[in-house]
């Protein structure tokens, strides 16, 4: 079975426009176990057909240790099999709720699971010959806010156009954002946004922008734009990637403390106070907390990571409940 980080830059999955404009919600880990089983239609698929997801290759694939596995991919199977899209068809006045998995069966001798997409997804994922979108899937994984994939995907639908509207509420609403979650805008704009963008222009091919539109001093609807990067602007990206890698410097470890609300001496007397693996795991085991849409107050959160020296493979399938 071919392994998902072996996928090629130009593999593409295809979803109808009903589908990418649907009302769901998936943790990370869930949406690329449906990337990968994605990746298994091919496009003369007449039906679905079981697929078999290796263990291993799974805990690759989310970036976690082997051991366990079995337990972690059972939870996100159980939960996917009741995850439920809103699916609105307007030619016929209907809305269609469904889930994303019928099944996945567990061979434990074998190391694996089969997995099924749910038979009602068939018009929107087999022989579509109009209204679809096409998505790179290695772009696609290369994201680390499940927000940043829904907007992703939301924004290559009109790709060819350049720029889509979307209503604040419309936009909660295909990210699976509910009412108590980000109430202010502020936050939604920091945690939501504001991350989709700088992740989709630091780690696709795509350069993203926004601008809000107002109502009485109220953001109603955000404009967004998007345009593939030159050559020299992806160069530069990748120069800018390698060297991030290999400096890990204190000036970007400051920068993202400044993000989370610290000042410049408090970053530098955290700094001096952690050695920066310390801090790198913590903000990294945070930022998996704030994917998930719990996080109240990211800075306390953060403060209490460093000081307990978080480290993100303990933290990635727990939503934590402090005052934070």
């Amino acid at each position: 079975m071919s392994k998902i980080k072996s996928l090629n830059t130009r593999h593409f999955v295809v979803k109808s426009n009903a589908l990418i404009e649907a009302r769901y919600r998936l943790s990370l880990q869930e949406s690329h176990v449906i990337l990968w089983l994605l990746t298994k239609i091919r496009p003369d698929d007449e039906d679905f057909k079981q697929h078999m997801l290796d263990i291993a290759d799974f805990a690759k694939m989310v970036g976690l240790n082997v051991k366990g596995q079995y337990g972690e991919l059972q939870k996100i199977t159980e939960t996917l099999m009741r995850r439920i899209l809103k699916i609105e068809k307007p030619e016929s006045d209907e809305t269609l709720q469904v889930a994303w998995l019928s099944s996945a069966r567990y061979q434990h001798k074998k190391g694996c699971v089969l997995l099924e997409f749910s038979p009602q997804l068939k018009p929107y994922l087999l022989q579509l010959k109009n209204h679809f979108t096409k998505i790179d899937i290695v772009e696609a994984l290369r994201l680390k806010s499940i927000y940043a994939v829904r907007i992703f995907e939301l924004l290559l639908q009109y790709e060819f156009i350049g720029k889509r509207e979307t209503s604040i509420e419309n936009l909660r609403s295909f990210c699976g954002i509910e009412k108590k979650e980000y109430a202010l805008y502020a936050d939604l704009k920091r945690y939501v946004i504001d991350r989709a963008k700088m992740e989709i222009n630091a780690k696709t091919e795509y350069e993203v922008n926004y601008t809000e539109i107002k109502k009485a001093r109220k953001v109603i609807t955000i404009e967004w734009a998007i345009k593939k990067k030159t050559h020299f602007e992806k160069s530069q990206i990748e120069k800018a990637e390698i060297i991030q890698k290999e400096l890990r410097s204190e000036k970007a470890i400051i920068q993202q403390l400044l993000e989370y609300g610290f000042t410049d001496p408090q970053s530098k007397k955290i700094i001096k106070s952690n050695d920066q693996e310390t801090i790198i795991n913590a903000l990294k085991a945070v930022d998996l907390q704030i994917s998930k849409g719990k996080v109240k107050n990211p800075k306390a959160m953060l403060t209490k990571a460093i000081q307990e020296k978080w480290h993100p493979e303990k933290y990635q399938n727990r939503t934590l409940k402090i005052a934070c």
